[in-house]
Formats: structure tokens, sequence, C-alpha cells
């Protein structure tokens, strides 16, 4: 069009000497725009069709592709660009193709995915421009409309934290479903008082009834009950190799969930920040760790101080027994570790906490560097003042009974679930 268009002004530069051409040139550029105009109403009437297949599941750091397929029922080839305009969360720019459709056929699309952001995200609209018959225009239209779509956490792993997560799906990791009579947690049954039994286990009602001591005797709680607090603050935003803190909490203490699941112990998890933000209580069963994940996937960390000392507090709502008490948090603040230090005190009389700490890549670098210049020299001093104030919390925490355990981002999940079924195996 534009070259044709150019050729009909050449005859304009002559029209001085030839006046005849100036009016050949505007009946050419009016017949030329005209002819553009149908051509593109006749673009606009081409048929096209178009479907978006995405894959069952999208997870954070595991690629995947979703397909395309765009057809053509009408009786003519038609040569097509398409824009599909992802979410940067999903794919790192949006992409182009030209296509030539022959007519009754379909052209597949294939596009590789890289989910790099947890939540819920908006996939733009597939975008064709479909070139007219004669060539002289395209006609653009929306093919798909903008979708929804969801990224979860990590649910796959390597390694033994596979392993484990594959036992589990099998329900191989020590679950007891009878139960064992003897001194537990949970009524069982009466019978009669023993010397030795202990006095509080006596049923004064059962006695008075039947005129001698009666006791109840206890069984071991074939169900245990775990809490996974999750610290939503402010040392969880930092990033390392394009995933959070909290990314990598996340994707472990679901994990965990899926690992006590499969034994059948009753899981609660918990997020908190300066206030307490979401409370999930995972059901047995498949059904109650896919609730889990659709409860807690869009989950943010916040550019708040968290509020250590509602720990015990939110422990004793969600579970006033007995339980294991995992708090999943990144220590690189003084006074911060205090308080906390606290809280895990204040849980350990009634509970066993296990505490988490999140190793930070960058305190790590900082405290081993060499420091170039004075404001490095008084980073490396600060970074490690906070790795050996984390290594004081953590004795202080294991003298009076309290587990503590620290790793880097590649290997959580498995230090936490590796502490978990310690704990278990202990309380068996």
């Amino acid at each position: 069009m534009f070259i044709l268009l150019c050729l009909a002004t050449l005859a304009v530069a002559v029209a001085p000497v030839v006046p005849v051409l100036t009016v050949f040139a505007l009946v050419a550029d009016a017949l030329l725009l005209g002819a553009a105009w149908w051509d593109s109403r006749r673009a606009a009437a081409l048929s096209l069709e178009a479907e978006r297949t995405w894959p069952p599941l999208l997870t954070q750091g595991s690629k995947a592709i979703v397909e395309l397929r765009i057809s053509n029922p009408g009786q003519r080839t038609l040569t097509v660009q398409l824009r599909e305009s992802l979410h940067a969360a999903i794919a790192a720019s949006p992409e182009h193709r030209t296509v030539a459709i022959d007519a009754h056929t379909v052209c597949v699309w294939p596009l590789a995915l890289d989910p790099r952001v947890r939540g819920l995200h908006e996939a733009g609209p597939l975008v064709a421009r479909v070139l007219g018959p004669w060539g002289l225009s395209w006609s653009q239209r929306v093919l798909i409309t903008p979708e929804s779509v969801r990224v979860y956490p990590q649910i796959r792993w390597q390694g033994r934290a596979g392993r484990l997560l594959s036992m589990a799906h099998r329900h191989q990791l020590g679950a007891v479903p009878l139960h064992s009579r003897g001194v537990g947690g949970e009524p069982y049954a009466l019978r009669e008082y023993l010397p030795g039994d202990p006095l509080h286990l006596i049923h004064w009602k059962a006695t008075a009834r039947h005129g001698k001591p009666v006791t109840r005797e206890q069984t071991q709680e074939a169900q245990g009950r775990l809490v996974v607090l999750l610290d939503c603050g402010r040392s969880m935003t930092s990033t390392n190799h394009g995933r959070s803190k909290l990314d990598h909490a996340l994707a472990a203490a679901l994990a965990l969930a899926r690992v006590a699941s499969s034994r059948g112990d009753r899981t609660s998890i918990a997020a908190l920040a300066d206030r307490p933000l979401r409370t999930v209580r995972v059901r047995g069963g498949s059904l109650g760790l896919s609730i889990a994940y659709r409860r807690l996937y869009d989950l943010k960390a916040e550019l708040v101080e968290p509020a250590y000392d509602l720990v015990p507090e939110i422990v004793s709502a969600l579970e006033p027994r007995r339980a294991t008490v995992v708090v999943l948090t990144s220590v690189v603040d003084l006074a911060a570790a205090e308080l906390l230090t606290t809280s895990m005190l204040a849980i350990g009389l009634r509970h066993r906490p296990l505490l988490v700490n999140l190793e930070d890549p960058e305190l790590v670098d900082l405290a081993l560097d060499s420091p170039a210049d004075a404001d490095h020299v008084f980073a490396k001093v600060a970074a490690m003042e906070i790795l050996l104030e984390n290594g004081r919390i953590t004795r202080q925490l294991r003298r009076r009974g309290v587990r503590s355990v620290t790793a880097p981002a590649d290997k959580l999940a498995l230090t936490t679930m590796d502490a978990y079924l310690e704990i278990a195996a202990a309380r068996r």
C-alpha cells in the first residue's frame, strides 16, 4: 500500500510540467485508499479461531509449555501475525510470530513458560493481524481474551527431599493407625485402680458408682499435632536468584505438611507479619493439601517487623493440646532475635518447639568477604555480629530444650522435614 502511494505521489513531482498528472495522482490516491479500506473489510470477515491450553499446574521455578492452536476454517490460506502478551511473572517477554495457515488446517504454537513469581497473574490477550486478500492492509482482532492463571509454590523436589515426599505419598513414613495401651494422652477405657496408678487418672464418678476405685486407662496418641508458623515480615522479602526467602519457607512448610499428613498428624499453618495474616487447617488426604496450597499460594511478605510476641498466643489458639510447633523465619535483626528467643522458650513450656532459621546468603557473603573500604568494614562487622548472635540463640535454646536448626535456602525443606521426623520419633 505504501509503495503504491509513493508511486502515485511521484506524479505530483512533475505536475508543474504536466498539470493533468495532479488529477491522476488524486484519483490514484483515492482509489488506493478505497481499495485498502475494502481489503481491510474483507480481512476482518475472514474466519479465524484460537485456543490456549495451559499445563495442569504452574509451579514456581518449573518450566512448562502453553500450547496455542490457531485454526483456519476458511477456503483460503491466511497470513497472520500473532502476538502473545503473557504476564512478566510467567514469561520473560511477549512473543511474536508470523504464520501462513492453509485452509481447513490448524497451526500449533508451543510457548515455553518460566514461572518466576507465585500468585494470581493475568495472561494478556492473544492478538492477531490478518492480511487482506489483496495484501494492502491488515485487520487486527483479539482471538483470546485475557485470563487469570495461578502459579503455585514449588512442589517437586530432588534428592532425599523428593524421596521423603514420595514415601509420604505412599504413606510409608511411620504412621501407626493402631492404639497402644498404657500411659498416654488420650482416654482409652476404664478399669479397676491398681497400686501405683497416677491419682489424677481416677474417675471419681465411676468410683462412686461402683463403690471401688476406678481409673482411666490412657492410650498413646495415634494422631500427632503440628503447628507451622511462617514469618512474613521484613526479613523474608529479600531475594536470591529470583526467589524470596518467603518462597523457600512456604515451599518447605507445605512439603512438611505433606509429610505430616501422610503420618496422620493434624496440621495447622499460620502466616504472621506484624499481625496474623492467614490460618489454614490441613485436613487429611490430598484434598486437604490442595486446599492448603490454594489458600497460601499467593502469600506475600510485608515490610514490617514480625510480631514474635504473638507467637505463643497464636499457637495456643490453634492447638491447645501438646503439639510440635515449627517456626520458619530468618533472623537478621538483633532486637527481634531476643523477642523470638523469649517466645520460643514460652512455647516450650507446653509444646515441642522447633526453630528453623533460614540462612541469609548476603550476610554470609559479607561476613566472609574481604572488605575493600571503610563502609565494607562496617558491613562485615555487622554481618559477623548477626551470625554470632544466631549461633548464641541456637545454643541458648538447645540448653533450654528447644531444638533449633539453620539451613540455606536449597536445603531448607529437607532440613525441616528431617528435624520434624526426629521429633516425631522421639515422641513415639
